[in-house]
C-alpha cells in the first residue's frame, strides 16, 4: 500500500506545511474583511487571487497526503507516540484554523451581500428619481405645446 511508503518524517513535513498555509490564509482572510467593509475592490481582488494560490498549494498537498488519508488508522499506528502527537497536534491546529476561515468567508459573504441589497436599494431610488424627472419633462412639453392663443 502507498501509505506504508510515507515515513514519519514526511507525513510531518506535509502537515506542518499544510498547517503554513492555513495560517496564511487565515491571515488573507482577516485582511480580506478589512476589504470587504471598505471600499477597495482592486486590493480585495489581489486578497482574493492570493487566496486562490494557497488553495491551489494545499490541493497539491492533499494529493500528496491522500494514500495517508485511505488508511489514516493504520499509518498512525505506525507511527512512534512522539510522531502520534505531532501528527495529532498538527491536524487538531488544522481544523481549528479552518474553521475560522470557514466562518470567516461565511461572515464576509453576509456582509458583501448586505452591501449588495444597499446598492439595489440605492440604485432602485435612483430610477424612482429618473421616474419622476420623466415625468416632469412630459409634463412640461404638454404645458409647452398647448394652445395658449386663446
Amino acid at each position: 500500500m502507498e501509505a506504508e511508503k510515507f515515513s514519519s518524517a514526511r507525513l510531518i513535513k506535509l502537515l506542518r506545511q499544510q498547517r503554513d498555509l492555513y495560517h496564511s490564509l487565515h491571515e488573507l482572510s482577516q485582511r480580506q474583511r478589512t476589504l470587504v467593509c471598505g471600499d477597495q475592490p482592486e486590493l480585495l481582488l489581489r486578497v482574493l487571487s492570493e487566496r486562490r494560490r494557497l488553495v491551489t498549494r494545499l490541493a497539491q498537498i492533499n494529493e500528496q497526503l491522500a494514500p495517508c488519508r485511505q488508511d489514516w488508522a493504520g499509518v498512525y499506528q505506525g507511527l512512534s507516540p512522539e510522531c502520534q502527537q505531532t501528527a495529532a497536534g498538527l491536524l487538531e491546529e488544522i481544523n481549528r484554523t479552518l474553521q475560522s476561515i470557514l466562518r470567516a468567508d461565511q461572515e464576509d459573504g453576509a456582509l458583501l451581500s448586505a452591501r449588495k441589497d444597499s446598492m439595489a436599494a440605492n440604485l432602485s431610488g435612483l430610477g424612482g428619481g429618473q421616474a419622476v424627472n420623466t415625468a416632469y419633462g412630459a409634463c412640461a412639453a404638454e404645458a409647452g405645446s398647448a394652445d395658449l392663443s386663446g
